[in-house]
């Protein structure tokens, strides 16, 4: 009992000092949302092998035409007869054509018109239709406006637009962007409408709207970093689209002009020779594929790992 009672003194204390520094620390991890985005989206193989097979696509594309020097005005009928109709081998990779030029080198020439026609449509209808279709699903007036104009467009089909103003301005690499763009990024912007939409009516941006923050302001910092996966994923579907457009008008003799190649004039161009030179026309179809699905799945597993819901 007399232990138990004992009286407590200050030597029985040590005093402590206090260190800033120590209070400032926080305990929980810090976190990179683009970092990640970057783990979720390396985290699948596949997403990976696509990736890396689209990074070797586009060094070609950009690349090696730079070195062949292939120009499509200048192909002149070649007078060895040994040099054409080649089939795939170790001297010509892809093989020739009629006039003797290479198959390998006519292949990464287009395929440089084609992703580059695919990538600028798809940005300029992804910007466009962002921009117009956020502040679209803020105003009530203009939203008014815009669901007449979009009624109308919409009800025509895309393709035939794209072939009608082709024909109205002429071929031509920006004359045919023009024709893809005018009015496809209506339908960009109608899908970004509607997501605005479901956001702008939450209780954070009731609150914001009351405090008298621009709208502005609210669609930049409050709605359109949330609509990062659906972006990305409007744009992982524009591209494959606007490439098959360019195909396919290139295929018709439509939209660029006679000098520029494409993996669609390739396509148009060897068509004849499907059953009897088969690698004149496959292997651009093969390339094409290529090009599509890989710029798709990419584009998805972006988009999926862009969404925050998934870092959880």
């Amino acid at each position: 009992m007399a232990e138990n009672n004992q009286e407590i003194t200050e030597d029985d204390f040590a005093l402590v000092k206090m260190d800033k520094k120590a209070t400032e620390k926080i305990d929980t991890p810090k976190y990179s949302y683009w970092k990640s985005v970057a783990t979720v989206f390396f985290s699948n193989k596949i997403t990976i092998a696509m990736f890396v097979l689209i990074l070797i696509i586009l060094l070609m594309a950009f690349i090696q035409p730079l070195f062949s020097g292939y120009n499509l005005m200048s192909v002149n009928k070649i007078n060895d007869f040994k040099a054409r109709y080649n089939w795939p081998s170790l001297k010509y990779w892809f093989g020739t054509d009629a006039d003797g030029q290479s198959l390998f080198d006519a292949i990464w020439a287009g395929a440089r018109t084609s992703i580059s026609i695919g990538v600028i449509a798809s940005l300029i209808t992804t910007v466009i239709g962002v921009i117009v279709g956020a502040f679209w699903g803020f105003s009530k007036k203009f939203d008014r406006l815009m669901l007449e104009i979009y009624n109308v467009f919409s009800n025509v089909p895309t393709l035939l637009i794209i072939i009608v103003l082709s024909y109205t301005f002429g071929n031509g690499f920006w004359n045919l962007i023009f024709a893809m763009t005018v009015t496809t990024w209506l339908g960009t912007a109608y899908f970004i409408r509607v997501q605005v939409m479901l956001r702008r009516d939450q209780e954070y941006n009731i609150a914001s709207k009351t405090l008298g923050t621009p709208t502005t302001r609210m669609i930049l910092r409050n709605i359109l970093p949330y609509l990062t996966s659906v972006i990305v994923t409007q744009l992982s579907q524009l591209l494959p689209s606007f490439i098959s457009y360019e195909v396919f008008l290139s295929f018709l003799g439509v939209g660029l002009s006679s000098d520029v190649p494409s993996l669609g004039r390739l396509i148009s161009q060897y068509s004849p020779y499907m059953t009897s030179y088969p690698y004149l026309f496959w292997l651009p179809v093969f390339v094409l594929a290529l090009i599509a699905v890989s710029l798709y799945i990419v584009g998805q597993n972006l988009a999926d790992a862009s969404d925050p819901r998934t870092h959880m």
